[in-house]
């Protein structure tokens, strides 16, 4: 082999050898990993069924006014409409629209207060049955 052809051949074989590698280097820093699993498309009206259902549940046990149901009853319609257009749409905004419905009616329900702790023996006795 002649001189020039074994710089041409090593020059050939270095270019291509830089190109596969710039070119898995590149293959690597255009996607990068996944980690954990991609959010439900569902998980928005799983989160108004929840609230939904607390909401439901406080005005059955009598923790929501008659003044505050009004207030209760629009923002619960105002986060099913949003949820439900977040479900259509799958935007960006929708979701934005939807997850702050959620916060308005979920804000909106009263808190309950933390249980007093008791004794042991009180809590037996309250068990007992008569």
């Amino acid at each position: 082999m002649t001189p020039q052809k074994a710089s041409r051949s090593v020059v050939w074989r270095s270019a291509t050898a830089l190109l596969v590698a710039g070119g898995f280097l590149a293959g690597c820093a255009a996607r990068p990993e996944m980690t954990g699993l991609p959010p439900s498309p569902n998980s928005r009206l799983y989160a108004y069924l929840i609230a939904h259902g607390m909401a439901r549940g406080a005005v059955m046990t009598g923790q929501i006014s008659p003044d505050g149901l009004t207030r209760l009853v629009t923002l619960d319609k105002a986060a099913q409409q949003a949820t439900l257009n977040a479900l259509k749409l799958q935007s960006s905004s929708a979701n934005r629209q939807a997850d702050q419905a959620l916060s308005n009616l979920l804000a909106d329900l009263p808190q309950k207060t933390p249980l007093r702790m008791t004794h042991p023996s009180e809590q037996a006795q309250k068990n007992r049955l008569p």
